[in-house]
Parts: structure tokens; C-alpha cells; sequence
């Protein structure tokens, strides 16, 4: 389960602001209770609960803080957390190596907060940073992060992730993909990391197989097609194609987030 409530404390009915407790910590947020509720019905029934007359404080025990910190910049302010998410992102190399590894997995585990949620645009918006950020820093997907999305997270939320992550490991292995994330095993080839997880997660193995089956059907050389590259609609005419994946390969199509049809 996502949360745990906790006995009511006294205050007044429905407050500005609610507080709401992230993991085992119970680190504290407060969060503008009308906002939250308005954008999950997560949040509107356990804070709005007709059976409680006072405050609920809510406790997600198995939330991170630093992913549950963007979640609140986004809630407050939607219109321009693109520009929020660029700008942590950009800062974080003039910091440490550890600030590059911390906002990439906030935004790996904001992505599924929001796909469990049904977030759709907060999960577009996510899996696009995730994209460039892997782009800015000139990454390829750690073992690692293929290990957590087939082992530790569930298939629905964690979809569009996997998805990317195999197109990833797909292009990395055809231009020679190189141990480059911190803390990654540097005795070990990158290819040699990449066919061991073929062997133990067979789930990844096949999505592997099916990607690389797309790939093949529809004429594409992978050592071209790189999934940290979006094309927009307009330029799906051009060779632009060849060299990158529509704006909208890993996105979760839904109309409520202005998605049409897949050109």
C-alpha cells in the first residue's frame, strides 16, 4: 500500500495546507491541501476522509523524500515545472557526481509515483527529463536501473520506463556502450553487464527481443535511433526519424494530456 494514516491530530477542518509524511523518517512536507486533492483523487479521499472531523496526517512510509519534493514543486506549481526540472538537472553536475545520481533517481521514482497515481501528464513530463537528462550527462542506462524496473517495481507502472530503458540498451550495446554512471562496475564490459541481466531476467530478455524485432521490421539501424533524441510530429516527414523516436514513443497516450493519434 501506498500510505498509512495516522490518528487525527486537533486542528480545523480542512487547513491551507496539509502535512504529509514521507518515508520511514516521516520526513515533513506541507502541501496545499486544495491543490493536492484536486490532482489525484489519492490524496482527496484520504484527506477529505467525512469520517475524520480533524487533520489526517498522511504517512507514505515507501515514498523517497527527494522524489516526493518534486511531486510538491509540481503540485504548486505545474506550468513551470519543466523549467524547474531543467534547471535541478543542469545544477547538479557543478555539484558532485552524487547530485547527478540523486535527482536522476527522484525523477525515475516521480515517474512511477505518478504512473501509480494515473497521472498522465506528470509522468510525460517525467520520462522527458529522464530523456534529457541521460542526454545532458552522456549516460548510458546502468544495469542497475534495468535490474530495479524488472525486480523491484510493478509491470503497469513501470512500463514506459522499461520500454525506454531496453531502447536504450539496445543503442548503447550497438555504439559501444561504456560504464559511464557512477558507482557502475568498471571491471565489467558494459556488454558483458547488459547479456548477464539477458540471462537472469528473462522479462527483459524478451522485451529486448521484441524491440529489436520493431526495430528490424520498420527498417531502422539502432546504431542511428537514439531513444534520449524526441522528434516532434512535424519533422516525422524528414530523415529526422532515423536518428531519434517520436515525441510521444514513451508517453502514456492519453487524450487527457493532449495526445492524439500516434503519427
Amino acid at each position: 500500500a501506498l500510505d498509512k494514516e495516522l490518528p487525527p491530530l486537533p486542528g480545523p477542518d480542512h487547513p491551507e495546507y496539509a502535512t504529509i509524511l514521507i518515508g520511514p523518517d516521516k520526513h515533513r512536507f506541507r502541501v496545499n491541501h486544495h491543490l493536492l486533492c484536486d490532482v489525484s483523487p489519492f490524496f482527496q479521499e484520504r484527506l477529505e476522509d467525512p469520517f475524520h472531523s480533524q487533520t489526517v496526517f498522511l504517512w507514505l512510509p515507501s515514498e523517497p523524500p527527494a522524489m516526493f519534493r518534486l511531486f510538491v514543486e509540481w503540485v504548486h506549481n505545474p506550468d513551470g515545472f519543466r523549467e524547474h526540472l531543467d534547471n535541478v538537472i543542469s545544477a547538479a553536475p557543478k555539484k558532485s557526481s552524487k547530485a547527478c545520481l540523486d535527482i536522476h533517481w527522484a525523477i525515475i521514482h516521480l515517474h512511477l509515483f505518478a504512473s501509480q497515481l494515473d497521472l498522465c501528464y506528470l509522468q510525460d513530463v517525467s520520462i522527458d527529463a529522464i530523456q534529457d537528462l541521460y542526454l545532458k550527462y552522456d549516460w548510458d542506462v546502468p544495469p542497475k536501473l534495468v535490474t530495479y524496473l524488472y525486480t523491484e517495481c510493478e509491470t503497469g507502472p513501470s512500463i514506459r520506463l522499461r520500454l525506454w530503458a531496453v531502447a536504450m540498451v539496445a543503442f548503447c550495446l550497438a555504439v559501444g556502450g561504456q560504464p559511464k554512471f557512477s558507482g557502475q562496475d568498471l571491471a565489467t564490459s558494459y556488454p558483458a553487464q547488459i547479456h548477464a541481466l539477458f540471462q537472469s531476467l528473462p522479462r527483459f530478455s524478451a522485451d529486448y527481443t521484441q524491440h529489436m524485432e520493431c526495430m528490424r521490421d520498420a527498417g531502422h539501424d539502432v546504431q542511428l535511433k537514439n531513444p534520449q533524441l524526441r522528434i516532434s510530429a512535424n519533422n516525422l516527414g524528414n530523415n529526422k526519424r532515423l536518428f531519434g523516436f517520436r515525441e510521444c514513443s514513451f508517453h502514456s497516450h492519453r487524450s487527457a494530456v493532449g495526445e492524439g493519434l500516434c503519427p
